[in-house]
């Protein structure tokens, strides 16, 4: 595994952040805010998500962008449809476990490590998603598959990393998040867009 990879993408992620850094906050806080009305979270969420891709592109991110996911009614459901395949899927692996756990406890390590790899097949799939709005989210979700498989020891070297920037953000309270969430998630997308480099970005507004 090339870690420089890794490096420069922690690197290009600090400075992508420091260029944009009241919008990104200000858009989290938006983000966190806005979601107690249920109906709004899968949008404000996919315009956070854009936000961060912008800026891991090297454009000047704007407090707007937050609200990239009301932009149509279609891109509205379009941002709910990801999560709700997201929440399916973890719902069904959730009943796999119970049904595994009433076997045996010992077999509740099998649905943690469904859940495990649910979780990273994600974390690439989000940025998919929002980079290629005329694909569904099924396409999203094979193309995160396919990129973890590809990439197994980067990705868990990536969720890692991601794992520690949010736990130190978490150490440092409400404001250490808001700076280290943001880096994270440019960190994620600046690796993505190294190892999968023919992935078109078509999600200028």
């Amino acid at each position: 595994m090339d870690f420089d990879i890794i490096v420069n993408s922690l690197k290009k992620a600090w400075g992508d952040f420091t260029s944009n850094a009241v919008a990104l906050i200000v858009g989290i806080l938006i983000a966190i805010i806005g979601s107690i009305l249920i109906v709004t979270i899968a949008p404000l969420f996919y315009g956070l998500y854009y936000m961060i891709i912008k800026a891991a592109r090297g454009e000047k991110v704007e407090i707007k962008d937050v609200f990239y996911g009301f932009q149509s009614f279609s891109v509205f459901i379009r941002s709910w449809i990801y999560w709700l395949v997201y929440f399916v899927v973890a719902i069904v692996i959730g009943i796999i476990t119970s049904l595994l756990v009433s076997i045996s406890p010992v077999l509740s390590i099998i649905g943690t490590l469904l859940t495990f790899i649910w979780g990273l097949i994600a974390l690439y799939s989000i940025y998919v998603y929002i980079m290629t709005p005329s694909e569904n989210a099924i396409y999203a979700y094979k193309e995160g598959f396919n990129i973890f498989k590809e990439n197994l020891l980067m990705t868990l070297v990536v969720y890692i990393v991601y794992y520690i920037l949010v736990v130190i953000g978490a150490i440092l309270l409400i404001v250490g998040l808001l700076v280290t969430v943001p880096i994270a998630l440019i960190f994620i997308a600046n690796v993505l867009k190294t190892i999968k480099p023919g992935l078109k970005d078509g999600s200028n507004a």
